[in-house]
């Protein structure tokens, strides 16, 4: 028996010593870009994001011997948002709450245990309100900074059917909130929290909706809207007037199966995530294909079931891997990315 517990325990720190070696040993894996060569990179894959731990440090013998057992991961995520102190805020449809995580201070929480019930779109706004649309529940949330149940609420002038999307322009303190059911969206002043219009509603001319689900505002104060179900991306100026249309069903590039999430990056680039072709394309602004990134699969850069997407103020693309129960990273490659790169080299002269 002896014998046997010592073999065991020299096995156990073999095992331990390769690990270790291998954690600090390995080479680092290729970069994923796309275009692929040798046209120009424009896209390029950082990282996923899958518990309250994401963000911290680890090496792969620590992911191998211990492992993340004291983080909250991700079940079911579906949509994101990063505010402009680096803050992500994921949803999470099976877990019924949120995420949120500190690029900052690398800390992870939880928001909204045992209240929410379907969370779909997340935003936050300059004050650190988190407005959450809750489906199921048929409202849209409010919590404090600190993660804590607001006292305000939404005053819709009727009861929503099915709030998805969420989106807030901050210059002009405006609240835009997709109701799926109802086929349209709604404004509401940021400040009371009042209802001022409707933009659409049900059909298929232009302006009109057919399930609109996520939708963002984008730097030039457009809206951009998923019109999911008549398979197409609608814009809309800030007054909510109706400016153009572009994609429709079908499975060429430019097409739609399913668009979901909507982002627009700083060169206004519009980025639409489709749940069925797996991917991101990305548009100019007048609605013109310019290229695809990602595909099927569960590794690195690929996902399986996409919804939400977020851009940051500094071009890093955040796209919710629903299946793979993770948030992926990726970097545009643009202007804020070269600047960022004369920096460094800047700084080693």
């Amino acid at each position: 028996m002896k014998t046997v517990k010592r073999s065991i325990s020299r096995f156990f720190i073999l095992l331990v010593a390769g690990i270790l070696t291998y954690g600090c040993a390995a080479p680092p894996l290729p970069d994923l870009i796309w275009p692929i060569p040798p046209d120009e990179p424009r896209i390029k894959y950082v990282k996923q994001l899958t518990d309250t731990e994401s963000l911290k440090e680890k090496s792969a013998a620590t992911e191998l011997l211990i492992g993340s057992e004291s983080a909250e991961p991700l079940k079911k995520p579906n949509g994101v948002f990063v505010d402009s102190t680096g803050k992500v805020y994921v949803t999470d449809t099976a877990r019924s709450e949120i995420m949120k995580l500190d690029t900052v201070s690398k800390q992870g929480a939880i928001i909204g245990s045992r209240l929410l019930s379907k969370p779909i779109g997340v935003v936050a706004d300059d004050k650190g309100r988190v407005f959450v649309a809750d489906s199921d529940n048929k409202k849209v949330w409010i919590f404090t900074a600190e993660g804590n149940i607001s006292d305000e609420f939404l005053k819709p002038d009727t009861p929503f059917k099915r709030p998805s999307g969420i989106a807030i322009d901050s210059i002009l303190k405006l609240l835009y909130v997709t109701d799926t059911y109802d086929h349209h969206i709604r404004v509401f002043d940021l400040e009371t929290l009042k209802q001022k219009s409707i933009i659409g509603w049900r059909g298929r001319e232009d302006g009109l909706f057919n399930y609109p689900s996520f939708l963002t505002v984008a730097p030039n104060g457009n809206i951009v809207v998923s019109d999911t179900q008549n398979g197409r991306i609608q814009i809309f100026d800030s007054e909510g007037r109706f400016l153009r249309r572009f994609g429709e069903f079908g499975d060429a590039p430019g097409m739609f199966a399913r668009p979901k999430g909507v982002a627009v990056d700083s060169e206004g680039h519009i980025y639409v995530v489709d749940a069925a072709f797996n991917n991101v394309q990305i548009f100019d602004d007048e609605g013109r294909i310019l290229m695809a990134f990602s595909g099927y699969g569960v590794g690195r850069g690929e996902m399986i079931l996409p919804a939400g997407i977020a851009i940051d103020k500094d071009d890093y693309i955040y796209v919710v891997d629903s299946w793979g129960r993770r948030v992926e990273v990726f970097e545009f490659l643009g202007d804020k990315h070269k600047a960022r790169e004369a920096a460094k080299a800047a700084k080693k002269k």
